[in-house]
């Protein structure tokens, strides 16, 4: 799939916001569009990982209460939180904390926080095929988080593997079918397959999440 097409459907406004805000800042989708009552059954406590690091304004708390919001689906937050990743004054701590969760998952390669750091600085240094791999090991532990299987479906999308995408935007709507983020993405996955009614079909599925859109001036 083409860069510019998935980006113009979702405009960097998911965790993806972590990722892109890594090499470029995003915009911020209001968390009451896709969140609402809907926090996943998680492999790990991400309100716990806010918590402990709730005190401390330095990078490595704030972009760990940024995955961690992300996870939770609350991406307003998430990207508040992550919005210091496109400030030239804190690329080489960011570099640091991304490379330091790498060498600390060689030691705990099930640590699901530890992958979430991984995927999305392989992600960020274009490594995609290294970036799905950890996403596919964090479904592998946790199936059932939805925001995962998002981005793990983008991730295969910008390294052309729409099929793949697919398949895990298709598991991700069975947990939870009205998941909005979740229809945008199959929306543009089967706009770029020429599936047309298919692609309507799940646009026609997201218009408080079009609405966002066009209120940060995406569409």
């Amino acid at each position: 799939m083409k860069k510019h097409n998935w980006r113009q459907f979702i405009a960097d406004i998911s965790l993806m916001a972590l990722i892109c805000c890594l090499v470029a800042a995003g915009i911020v989708l209001s968390d009451r569009v896709y969140a609402e009552d809907k926090l996943q059954d998680q492999g790990i406590d991400w309100a716990k990982v806010i918590e402990e690091n709730k005190e401390s304004d330095k990078a490595e708390s704030r972009l760990l209460r940024g995955i961690a919001y992300a996870n939770m689906g609350l991406l307003a937050q998430a990207a508040d939180e992550l919005s210091i990743a496109g400030d030239k004054a804190y690329r080489e701590e960011i570099a640091g904390f991304v490379l330091d969760k790498l060498n600390q998952l060689r030691h705990s390669p099930d640590d699901v926080l530890l992958l979430n750091c991984a995927a999305f600085g392989s992600y960020a240094f274009g490594d995609f095929e290294q970036s799905t791999g950890y996403f596919e090991r964090i479904i592998s532990l946790d199936p059932n988080n939805v925001w995962t299987r998002n981005f793990c479906a983008f991730t295969y999308a910008q390294a052309g593997d729409i099929d793949r995408a697919l398949h895990h935007l298709e598991q991700a709507l069975k947990i939870d079918r009205e998941n909005q983020y979740t229809h945008l993405l199959l929306s543009a996955a089967y706009k770029e397959k020429q599936q047309y009614l298919m692609a309507i079909y799940h646009y026609l599925q997201a218009p408080q999440a079009v609405r966002e859109l066009k209120r940060h001036g995406a569409f």
